[in-house]
């Protein structure tokens, strides 16, 4: 149980897909929430301060998923004289991996309260089960860009961390709406294209390598997509239109960010030009929204005070 009086845990933004990866590439972002619990004197409760209050706040204390993660991994806690502070700086369903960042510092909270049981590839099994795909959990746990893959024989998730360059910037445009990610992916047929996927397939490769090497000379190539993001862009045509202005003011490459609604831009200069361009035809197609520049985050979850 909790003899400090309190844990700080704080979780990164990750993004699924990274252009072609479908539900097996992920990349973490250097963007964070910090999640505190700590011992009170009533019921149970969850404050939520920072970006997206409302939208956390309106969800049931039940269904929290930080509430369920904690349940999890420690399924005989008592979370009554508890409460959570929540300072979150990641955007709720905004395609940059809020759900995985709640899950996944849930579990590390109730691992940590039972007396750590639960080791780290524990903890991403469960946080896969929980999110449904791998592709967020798994670098929001581990960080960095990783692949992930179910292996039968195994039954368990397997990934791979690769370590990135450093020196890319990532902006990013999240618009003042959200996608439910169930939503969106009900929308991607079950079966595609051998071309399609042989396409997918070879821009895969190309991003490890263009992300680990530093050589970013085909990243535009390599974050395209022939599976997923059109279809999603289908929901949000106007994110197609800033991907194409961030593409013409000099970015390396464009991508909805997960299931969207973000636009995530990687950029090596040329900032200030991208980011006035991409606010100008936000405000050509009536779209509005925050840009944040940030940069790829080889650390992933941790506690940072107990």
């Amino acid at each position: 149980m909790l003899e400090e009086k309190k844990i700080t845990i704080e979780v990164p933004a990750s993004t699924g897909n990274v252009g072609p990866g479908f539900d097996c590439i992920g990349l973490a972002v250097d963007i964070w929430n910090k999640v505190t619990i700590e011992k009170s004197d009533g019921a149970f409760e969850i404050l939520n301060h920072g970006i997206s209050k409302e939208k956390y706040d309106s969800i049931p204390i039940k269904e929290n998923l930080i509430t369920k993660g904690i349940m999890l991994a420690y399924p005989e806690i008592d979370l009554n004289n508890f409460k959570i502070i929540s300072e979150n700086n990641i955007p709720f369903a905004g395609g940059l991996g809020s759900s995985a960042a709640s899950i996944s510092a849930g579990l590390l909270i109730g691992n940590h309260l039972s007396g750590n049981k639960l080791n780290n590839d524990d903890i991403m099994q469960m946080a896969i089960a929980m999110e449904g795909h791998p592709d967020n959990a798994t670098p929001c746990i581990h960080g960095g860009l990783t692949i992930s893959f179910y292996d039968e024989t195994k039954s368990r998730w397997i990934y791979k961390k690769i370590e990135t360059n450093g020196d890319l910037n990532i902006m990013t445009f999240v618009p003042n709406f959200i996608s439910e990610t169930n939503q969106s992916r009900k929308k991607i047929p079950s079966e595609v294209l051998l071309k399609d996927a042989v396409n997918n397939m070879s821009r895969v490769a190309l991003l490890i390598d263009s992300l680990k090497s530093g050589d970013y000379s085909y990243l535009k190539s390599a974050t395209e997509d022939f599976i997923h993001q059109n279809i999603r862009l289908e929901s949000f045509p106007q994110i197609k239109f800033l991907m194409g202005a961030a593409i013409e003011a000099g970015a390396l490459g464009a991508i909805l960010s997960g299931s969207g609604p973000t636009l995530m831009v990687f950029t090596k200069g040329k900032e200030f030009t991208i980011d006035y361009e991409l606010k100008e035809a936000a405000r050509k197609h009536n779209l509005e929204g925050q840009i944040t520049l940030t940069k790829i985050s080889n650390k992933g979850i941790n506690i940072i005070n107990e």
